[in-house]
């Protein structure tokens, strides 16, 4: 069973959420970066946020995009409140398959 948090715990990530939400309903996604980001927030997913913007691309004749260009926009330097959260979270997320592994027995005396 989850731990409960203390009440006054648990309006503080109550009012975070709110913000959280606030702040992706009304971003307004004028461009290609801040449609990626827009639409990672509302998905979560790198792959569908790729298949939903080939979906609109494909009718309006414009070139497909790939999984690398989404993961490096949201991996780019934070240029709003949105980016910067959804930055923050995706590194958190990704740690642990972007860490390089050690080189073991390569040891030269």
């Amino acid at each position: 069973m989850k731990h409960l948090p203390t009440v006054s715990r648990a309006k503080e990530e109550i009012e975070y959420l709110q913000d959280y939400v606030l702040l992706a309903e009304t971003y307004h996604a004028n461009t290609l970066e801040k449609k990626i980001i827009k639409l990672y927030a509302f998905t979560g997913s790198i792959q569908k946020v790729v298949a939903q913007l080939n979906e609109e691309r494909t009718v309006q004749s414009l070139p497909v995009i790939d999984a690398t260009l989404v993961s490096e926009t949201i991996q780019s330097r934070a240029k709003d409140p949105l980016h910067r959260l959804l930055r923050t979270n995706y590194l958190k997320k990704t740690k642990h398959t972007r860490k390089k592994p050690s080189k073991r027995g390569n040891y030269s005396y």
